[in-house]
């Protein structure tokens, strides 16, 4: 697939990055910063952008299968629908929080809103509005993410709370499960909640 990685520069987003050219998809990188991936082999394209900034989004989703926003919120969902949905591109997926939706563990949950809850409406935002869209949208919702390094598979449900994972979750998992998803037609229309394995 040719692949627009949004956020290629984050720790996420690097890992998105290296296994996406190693599963043999075009990558191309989106970044504000793309000095930062000098010298990355392997990558479709790098280019300088905003992804609030609808005329770059556009410049570069142009003739993409597909979208991974490896940042969420809801100003690069509102350029992203737009300028995807003007060039045919309808595959996207885009990261998000367990905390978003979750009620449980009541004082975990409640205290990650106290800290992030400006973050976390507006991810809530963005998730909105990519259900409403019209595009072939996933919403990856991750649990807390670390550095450590990848189990080589996640736990994954579809429920608003955790049913069985475990509440780290690396980068590099995430990144793998965020391209199994833009792979994967059967999560079309599907919000996941991405967990560590037990």
């Amino acid at each position: 697939m040719k692949i627009m990685v949004i956020g290629p520069t984050g720790r996420t987003g690097k890992h998105v990055l290296t296994q996406g050219v190693k599963r043999g998809h075009e990558i191309t990188a989106f970044a504000r910063r793309p000095e930062l991936l000098a010298g990355r082999a392997g990558l479709a394209g790098v280019h300088q952008g905003d992804a609030h900034d609808l005329e770059a989004v556009r410049r570069v989703v142009q003739g993409q299968d597909a979208v991974i926003a490896a940042v969420g919120g809801s100003r690069i969902a509102a350029t992203l629908i737009t300028a995807m949905h003007e060039h045919g591109v309808r595959r996207v997926v885009m990261t998000s929080s367990r905390s978003v939706p979750a009620t449980r563990p009541r004082l975990a949950v409640s205290l990650a809103w106290l800290l992030f809850r400006e973050a976390y409406v507006d991810l809530a935002r963005a998730e909105g509005m990519l259900q409403v869209s019209g595009l072939d949208w996933s919403i990856a919702r991750a649990t807390m993410l670390n550095d450590k390094p990848p189990a080589g598979r996640v736990h994954i449900d579809f429920e608003a709370n955790a049913t069985g994972g475990a509440m780290q979750l690396s980068r590099a998992d995430y990144a793998m499960a965020l391209l199994d998803t833009v792979e994967d037609p059967a999560l079309i229309g599907k919000a996941l909640g991405i967990c560590g394995p037990r």
